[in-house]
């Protein structure tokens, strides 16, 4: 018999083949995150282990009052931390003490009073007053964390309490510099003791730049306790809230909130940029709502200063992003190959 000869392809039919692949493959991916039109309804299990990151005193309500409250009435536990005291706040200080100029120990004060607002919110939602831990960051200058004052040695100086760490000795690490790399570290390090399955950050895209700077801290965090290899089975749900974004919440400026708007659903802004990410609503009862207005209440400090935009978040539901293992690992590597770059690209832009 004849033997057929079978000729090899040639470096051309390679070529082609493995563009071909590459370009099915990344199809596949691409259909994979393809974000659904309408957001999926929030699913929340027996027994989860919830974290929220919150940038400063109350917004752990704000983005995520309804969601403690679900996971704590289905038997799970709920641990939440504060990046920063809400210290920086220098309107809110001249306001409460009259004084033009504050010394440094009235903003110290004045951080100690949030973060116990904090603890009586949580205890509103049915959380507990040690589920909750202060990092004690400088407030308002979170961003710089991420480029210039990355590294311990040149760690940044709070322009508000004059402080280069936590001047707070209720603060988990009360001697640790206010640099990226530490504040990186510590976040991972609390990842690492709560195990969570489900985790609430600030969403990059916000327009404040300690919830932009917080969020992409949160994001280092979870790729270096996941070490870039994600478990397959039940990986942690990693939910971004937004707070700060433009003529948003609706009723955000109104003079005397109306209390129908609370059996209103709250969506995400239309003006916020496209993501290859689906989006989940958390529809809250009528219960779940008392108590996040009820806990909003408990931050007096800032219903003094902005009472209508903390009522606009009082609503029959709360909107998150889903952030995907690919997203998390896009957002890290990005900033590991140009710090800068990442900082630029969710740096809020410039008025004028």
């Amino acid at each position: 018999m004849r033997r057929v000869s079978r000729k090899r392809p040639g470096v051309a039919s390679l070529l082609v083949r493995g563009c071909v692949l590459v370009a099915t493959l990344w199809a596949v991916v691409d259909v994979a995150r393809t974000p659904r039109l309408q957001p999926d309804p929030l699913t929340v299990r027996d027994g989860e282990r919830l974290l929220v990151i919150a940038p400063h005193p109350d917004d752990e309500t704000i983005g995520a009052g309804g969601l403690i409250q679900r996971v704590l009435a289905r038997h799970g536990s709920v641990h939440v931390v504060l990046v920063t005291a809400g210290d920086g706040n220098v309107g809110g200080v001249v306001l409460e003490t009259g004084l033009r100029q504050p010394p440094a120990a009235k903003f110290v004060a004045y951080g100690e009073r949030r973060v116990s607002e904090a603890r009586a919110a949580l205890g509103r939602l049915g959380a507990s007053a040690d589920a909750l831990d202060l990092l004690g960051f400088p407030d308002g200058s979170l961003m710089p964390l991420l480029s210039r004052n990355w590294r311990r040695a040149q760690p940044v100086h709070s322009t508000t309490t004059g402080a280069s760490d936590p001047p707070y000795d209720f603060a988990v690490e009360p001697d640790i510099a206010y640099d990226g790399a530490d504040l990186r570290d510590e976040l991972a390090q609390v990842l690492r003791a709560v195990r969570p399955t489900m985790i609430a950050v600030p969403d990059p895209l916000d327009r404040h730049p300690d919830h932009s700077a917080a969020g992409i801290f949160s994001i280092l965090a979870i790729d270096e306790w996941i070490g870039g290899r994600w478990p397959r089975r039940q990986p942690p749900q990693v939910l971004a809230y937004l707070v700060h974004w433009p003529d948003w919440p609706p009723g955000w400026d109104v003079a005397t909130p109306d209390p129908a708007d609370a059996m209103s659903p709250l969506a995400r802004p239309g003006t916020l940029p496209a993501r290859p990410l689906d989006s989940a609503t958390l529809t809250l009862t009528p219960a779940e709502i008392d108590a996040k207005r009820a806990a909003l209440a408990e931050h007096r400090s800032q219903q003094r200063a902005m009472g209508s935009f903390l009522a606009a978040f009082v609503r029959h539901s709360e909107p998150f992003t889903a952030l995907d293992a690919v997203e998390i690992r896009n957002i890290a590597s990005d900033f590991e190959r140009e710090p800068a770059l990442q900082v630029r690209k969710v740096s809020p832009p410039k008025a004028g």
